[in-house]
């Protein structure tokens, strides 16, 4: 080491000359997201693609009789391989030292925080396209629901209990099991417009319990609600729970690790 005086210089970064700016930028970096946290994160090296074996073919089939002496069946399950490479999609935003000398902090962090708004957006409408083009089931809305005094009833253009129920069937004919609805604000607003949701019995005995607080899950399934979710359209989801307690997440998001 050098004993000569200021022989190191000082290290003029972000980090060191403006440690507030510094530590905003650090939380603003990621944030919150809907659909995203629906799949299971797999990092990989900057550069590389990804390969996923998938399993085609009948998840439930069961085994035939096999008589003494007879040959057993041997088992060949067809594969299938899916190839991801991750895309990059950036945008920056230039932070100059006058506009941190002569511009408050919360100006700045505003310029942030859109920007990453933008970025939530940008991820979470990706996996929404993804989820959309992997629907195995579509079912056009009936808004029929079953009354609190069993009456059926319908509401024209909105979602009803009976779909959401006909969409979780589908999911448990898989052998998985139903756990997430994706809904936009204006279809959300339908479903809890339903006598089913808001009678204070479902939620408390005051009236109006369900005021003070969420809607919470509906038939076991949390509900989501996005802008990113086209408006017409629900979601009925299995993250990866099912009836054979396989490893078979929704889907993976594939990130670029250092």
């Amino acid at each position: 080491m050098s004993l000569v005086r200021d022989a190191l210089t000082f290290i003029d970064t972000g980090g060191v000359a403006y440690p507030s700016l510094h530590r905003k930028i650090i939380e603003l970096c990621m944030p919150a997201l809907v659909v995203k946290k629906l799949l299971a994160e797999f990092p990989l090296v900057a550069g590389k693609t990804a390969t996923f074996v998938k399993e085609n073919g009948s998840r439930s089939s069961a085994i035939s009789q096999v008589g003494e002496g007879s040959e057993i069946q041997m088992d060949f399950t067809p594969y299938s391989t899916i190839t991801i490479t991750p895309y990059k999609k950036g945008l920056r935003e230039r932070i100059s030292r006058e506009n941190i000398e002569d511009l408050y902090i919360p100006v700045i962090e505003n310029q942030l925080r859109r920007l990453a708004r933008r970025m939530a957006y940008t991820i979470d409408s990706d996996c929404m396209t993804v989820i959309d083009s992997a629907a195995a089931t579509s079912n056009a809305a009936t808004g029929k629901s079953l009354g609190a005094t069993g009456t059926e009833f319908t509401i024209s253009g909105g979602l009803g209990t009976k779909d959401i129920l006909a969409g979780k069937a589908a999911v448990e004919g898989k052998n998985f099991i139903p756990d997430s609805i994706l809904l936009n604000p204006v279809n959300a607003r339908d479903v809890m417009y339903l006598p089913q949701f808001s009678l204070y019995a479902q939620y408390g005995e005051q009236p109006g319990a369900m005021q003070n607080g969420v809607i919470g899950s509906i038939y076991g399934m949390q509900l989501y609600i996005s802008n990113i979710v086209p408006a017409g359209n629900a979601y009925i989801l299995s993250t990866g729970p099912n009836l054979s307690a396989a490893y078979s997440p929704l889907g993976f998001f594939v990130k670029a690790a250092d």
